[in-house]
Order: C-alpha cells, then structure tokens, then sequence
C-alpha cells in the first residue's frame, strides 16, 4: 500500500472513530462524556437525577461508558415535588431506610410521593420528593400533610383549607380533638372546596 493510500486510509479510520452528533430532542443537551466521567458524576454536574439521565440515554449501558460517547443530558428536570414536601437527593452507599430515617417518614408515606421511583432500588443522585417529617403516610386518597404551626387551631385550619373540623377529625381518625397542637403532622383535604357565593347559591 503506497503512502498515499496509507494517509487516506488514517483519515478514515479517525472519522469512524469520531463520535456521531447526537440529536438530542428538545428539553435536552448534547455533552461528550470525559476521562473519569459516570452517570452519576455527569448527572450532579448538571442537577439532575441519574434516573433521568439514564431514561433520556437507553442505548448506553451504565457500566459501559466510554469518553467520547455523547449524552442527552435533560435541561431543567429539577423533580416538581408537591406542595410541603422538599426534594432529597440520595447519596452514595444509602438505602431506603436511610431515607426514612433522614428525613423521618415513613416508607408508605414516601411511596405516595415518588410512585414513579422503585425505593427497593435507589441509586447515588435519585431525587426523592420526601414529606414532613412525621409524615406517616395515612392520608386517604394521598391527600396533602401539614404540620401545625404555634398558634394555629382545629377551626381556622378548617376554614383556610374549605373544610370544616368534622371534616378535618375524619381524615385525622387517630387523632383527638386535643391533639392539634404545634407539631403534629395532619391530613387535609385532597383539595380546596370554596364556598358558594349568593349568586351561586341561587342558580
């Protein structure tokens, strides 16, 4: 082979070893992962779930990242979690239970809150939306927690929430009229009922 068929032959060789630009769909960016890189290195550099990561990348395994590959990396997937709960990330070597104990809820209480998330199977930056503490779970229909504040009371948590205290004593029945005190974590109502105005009454 002459030297000029040598040359040619390098150049393809290079172009074939040169990664494909990814065509990364919209919400996502391209990032060419570097010497040292993992999936759970690359997902804290950006502030997004390993999860995420690896559902945005399903042709590349885990354990077989090689620099040079191309990832779609999920811009702004920050985990929405619902209103009085916060997100946790789960750190290396934590379990579950690490999680329960952390935070101080329960494992029914966090199930309700990240069903899309199997807990058996947790991984180093899993975002978790985690509840209350003392959160136990037991509200029917995953209905939202609150824990009460100094000075609140059973009649204006009632009438904030649109509900009244019978109410409000039937989706708490472990607990006792005397029990709403600063602290303790309750049950409301899966969502607002505003009252009728007049006009409204009257149609």
């Amino acid at each position: 082979m002459d030297q000029t068929n040598v040359q040619m032959q390098d150049i393809a060789n290079q172009v074939a070893l040169e990664p494909e630009s990814a065509n990364c769909p919209v919400g996502s960016q391209s990032y060419t992962v570097q010497r040292g890189d993992s999936f759970y290195l690359i997902a804290r550099k950006f502030g997004v779930s390993v999860r995420a990561l690896m559902n945005a990348n399903p042709a590349i395994a885990a354990g077989r990242l090689l620099v040079g590959d191309i990832l779609c990396v999920p811009t702004g997937e920050g985990r929405s979690c619902p209103v009085g709960s916060a997100a946790y990330t789960v750190q290396p070597g934590q379990s579950v239970v690490d999680v329960m104990v952390a935070s101080n809820v329960s494992l029914r209480a966090l199930r309700e809150y990240n069903e899309d998330i199997r807990l058996t199977a947790l991984r180093p930056g899993d975002v978790l939306c985690v509840p209350p503490s003392g959160d136990r779970g037991l509200c029917e229909n995953g209905g939202p927690v609150y824990r009460l504040q100094e000075g609140d009371t059973i009649d204006e948590i009632a009438e904030l929430n649109g509900t009244s205290v019978e109410q409000l004593l039937r989706l708490n029945p472990n607990l006792l009229p005397s029990d709403f005190v600063t602290g303790q974590v309750i049950c409301l109502p899966t969502r607002r009922r505003d009252l009728p105005t007049e006009d409204e009454a009257q149609t």
